[in-house]
């Protein structure tokens, strides 16, 4: 054994499917897209048991542990069982050899998203919002995406915010938890209500309103788009190929496959 690897961390991807077999069998397909390109590639699946019909052994691990949440993803990630984790939204598939590179892109940083840059806005439903307004007046909104996301699961206050991102989220959907105005009641002059249904706004809230994640170093990829290329982007978008390309606006999602 060479022992200079016991001191190596552990490098894995996380995808998760749950609520419909839809995102099961897109997750499939990504694993097996992922493993084409990088067969050394270890994959946990995170799944319900309900959906499991012998294709998932392209997963080095399969986990049934979650529940059928429409953000259950966070969970899968708050669970991964690797130090240097790639989450990937299931409904990707991965067309590049470099996703085999990923786990360089985390260089100094503690966490790493693809962004939603003014460039892109077209594609997004909602980025503005008047919380997130800068001290200068100018507009302020999301600049992450969770879609995917390089993460370090080796440092105590990364797992914890994994963890909190997801009990927020939960909390949010559940209509739990909104931010609060003066008054006491939900903000919503601040915080639409249509947030709700972003993960991306709790992701924002713990970001940028909860002090003791301010030490996180939170970054954006570089060349970002091609880690998470919106079948909605235009080609302008990133300088080299295409690693990652994401399904999101699919009518496919609502479709029934049990």
């Amino acid at each position: 054994m060479d022992y200079s690897e016991q001191n190596q961390p552990t490098k894995g991807y996380v995808v998760v499917a749950s609520g419909k077999k839809f995102f099961y069998l897109s997750a499939i397909n990504l694993i097996e897209s992922i493993k084409y390109y990088n067969p050394e590639a270890k994959v946990t699946l995170f799944t319900e048991a309900h959906f499991l019909d012998g294709q998932e052994v392209c997963a080095n691990v399969v986990d049934t542990s979650i529940d059928s949440h429409a953000r259950a993803k966070l969970l899968g990630m708050a669970k991964s069982p690797y130090d240097l984790t790639f989450y990937v939204d299931a409904d990707c598939e991965c067309e590049h050899e470099d996703i085999a590179k990923v786990f360089d892109e985390l260089g100094d940083y503690d966490i790493m998203f693809t962004g939603l840059p003014p460039e892109r806005h077209y594609c997004y439903a909602e980025v503005f919002f008047e919380g997130a307004r800068k001290p200068d007046g100018s507009e302020g909104g999301f600049e992450l995406c969770g879609a995917v996301c390089l993460y370090d699961m080796r440092k105590p206050l990364v797992k914890e915010f994994m963890k909190e991102w997801h009990q927020l989220t939960v909390a949010q959907y559940n209509r739990e938890w909104w931010p609060l105005n003066a008054e006491g009641q939900e903000d919503y002059h601040n915080y639409p209500a249509s947030f709700k249904r972003w993960d991306q706004f709790s992701l924002w809230w713990l970001v940028n309103k909860v002090d003791k994640y301010k030490d996180l170093k939170i970054g954006i990829m570089e060349d970002d788009a091609r880690w998470n290329f919106f079948n909605g982007y235009r080609y302008e978008h990133n300088k080299a190929p295409v690693v990652l390309r994401h399904y999101s606006n699919t009518g496919a999602k609502k479709a029934n496959y049990d």
